[in-house]
């Protein structure tokens, strides 16, 4: 059975050849001081901007100031949240160490 129209399975491990990691507050325009990190790459041919919810990169970034933060090749683990509303939203979990620096 299809979790969505189109949408077999919910979770991919794909190799990027370079991502990059922003730091920023998405809702401080309106009032909501609120960081997140954002992994941002490029696969197949499409360029993908999607939240980090791996706890432990989230930690380590969150701990750096706002802007872009390069990780280079990695893995990723790419998945469909809860639906929420009327989507379901992709998100990232990085496989791999962390960065020592």
């Amino acid at each position: 059975m299809s979790l969505l129209p189109g949408i077999e399975s919910s979770l991919r491990l794909i190799r990027v050849d370079a991502l990059t990691l922003s730091v920023f507050a998405p809702r401080e325009a309106f009032g909501s001081g609120k960081r997140r990190v954002q992994g941002r790459f490029e696969y197949a041919g499409s360029r993908y901007a999607l939240w980090v919810t791996d706890p432990k990169w989230e930690r380590r970034y969150l701990s750096q100031p706002d802007g872009s933060h390069e990780v280079g090749e990695c893995y990723l683990t790419v998945s469909l949240g809860e639906p929420f509303g009327d989507a379901c939203y992709r998100l990232i979990a990085v496989a791999g160490s962390l960065p020592t620096s």
